[in-house]
């Protein structure tokens, strides 16, 4: 009785296993590929697990014929007669696995000659009125528990990236979230200021770790506008898993329009609850976070193990906060203010953090006065999305 219950219960597992593993609009979906770089990974794998799922079958059918037609079912003592090799067998059971492997690896190489290699693209934008030639170029930098993503418009080349702590100025500086125009190669550059994490946006390429001291190149190409969601996938502390982030893809001219409010700097407050949150920004924030305007000039890097911490400029126009786990917005929306004040009252307790070890956002010990105005002051940094922006982007 005990064993039928066991092999009951080992089947319903193996049911249970698969159908959990089947999902439809799934987030992190790496075998639907948006853009050409994921469709020559898909192209590699498709008939790789093909492959694979054949030799099972045949691997498991011929073990289990083999035991169904020879089982012993101890009716007598006689002991079965041996076989002892068969040469023709052994040959072909060598020979067509390598024929196999070696067909798999001249495609496997193949693939990854494609997914490393990179194309001249240069693209046409305006800056300040000012025509220029920009090479898609992002440089992404990992952190506990967030992803920085800086766009140097006049290209890398030349930009000291030796120490990801201490990076030149750059033109746009956002985080969580990365915005780049439809159908082109956007060239990555990826690193860490503290410790190894891992950059996967599978939808558009396969993961690439973003290693401190060490500058990882990688690319991705989205076909369509969309948002294509990513996660971290090297262990790297206590947040590891709600170290999220996004790539956000538009048409070249809704590109170049973020690009023109982006390199704005932030707007003066006109509110007196806005002008008292300046002024609580400027007495406790800026030892961490920058402002485009307000100390971008003066600030020295963040009290924190990375140096770092994310660019507050044009904070509104992000969807997502605290490293892509939290909504900015509500469906409607409006300000997901509910969320935001409970991050600016304790973020430890929002999201796990080693803050007494300087990593991770602490608690400031702000009243609830201190709130409301530095609240009504992040409302000015930058322009809202639109509402299908926001609701692309949501996160659960």
């Amino acid at each position: 009785m005990f064993k039928k219950e066991f092999k009951f219960s080992v089947f319903l597992l193996g049911i249970f296993t698969l159908i959990s593993a089947c999902s439809s609009g799934a987030e992190l979906d790496t075998l639907n590929p948006k853009g050409p770089t994921s469709r020559s990974i898909d192209s590699l794998a498709d008939p790789v697990f093909m492959i694979a799922g054949v030799v099972f079958l045949i691997i498991f059918g011929g073990t289990a014929l083999l035991w169904l037609r020879f089982r012993d079912d101890h009716s007598d003592e006689e002991f079965p007669d041996q076989i002892h090799g068969n040469f023709r067998l052994e040959i072909l059971w060598t020979l067509v696995p390598t024929l196999i492997l070696a067909g798999v690896s001249v495609f496997t190489l193949i693939t990854l000659s494609e997914i490393n290699g990179t194309d001249d693209n240069v693209m046409a934008l305006s800056v300040d009125g000012e025509a220029i030639s920009w090479e898609p170029e992002v440089l992404v930098v990992g952190q506990q528990w967030w992803w920085e993503y800086r766009y140097y418009l006049d290209g890398l080349d030349g930009v000291d990236l030796s120490d990801a702590r201490n990076l030149p100025p750059a033109d746009i500086i956002t985080s969580t979230q990365m915005v780049v125009p439809t159908g082109e190669e956007i060239e990555l550059k990826i690193t860490s200021r503290d410790v190894i994490h891992s950059h996967w946006i599978p939808a558009l390429n396969g993961k690439r770790d973003a290693v401190p001291g060490r500058v990882s190149p990688w690319k991705i190409e989205a076909d369509e506008p969309g948002v294509y969601f990513g996660q971290c996938t090297e262990f790297c502390g206590l947040s590891h898993a709600r170290m999220r982030m996004q790539v956000v893809a538009m048409e070249p001219e809704n590109f170049q329009a973020w690009i023109n409010r982006q390199i704005e700097p932030a707007l003066e407050p006109t509110t007196e609850s806005s002008k008292r949150g300046k002024e609580v920004y400027e007495s406790l924030c800026v030892r961490c976070h920058v402002v485009k305007g307000v100390n971008d000039e003066t600030s020295i890097g963040a009290d924190l193990v990375s140096n770092a911490a994310p660019n507050l400029t044009h904070l509104m126009s992000r969807t997502t906060f605290a490293g892509g786990i939290f909504n900015m917005y509500e469906p409607d929306g409006s300000l997901n203010r509910t969320q935001l004040e409970a991050w600016l009252r304790n973020a430890p307790e929002e999201k796990p953090a080693y803050a007494e070890g300087r990593r991770g956002m602490p608690n400031l010990g702000l009243d609830e006065g201190q709130i409301d105005d530095l609240v009504a002051y992040l409302e000015t940094l930058g322009e809202k999305p639109t509402i299908e922006t926001i609701a692309a982007t949501e996160v659960e």
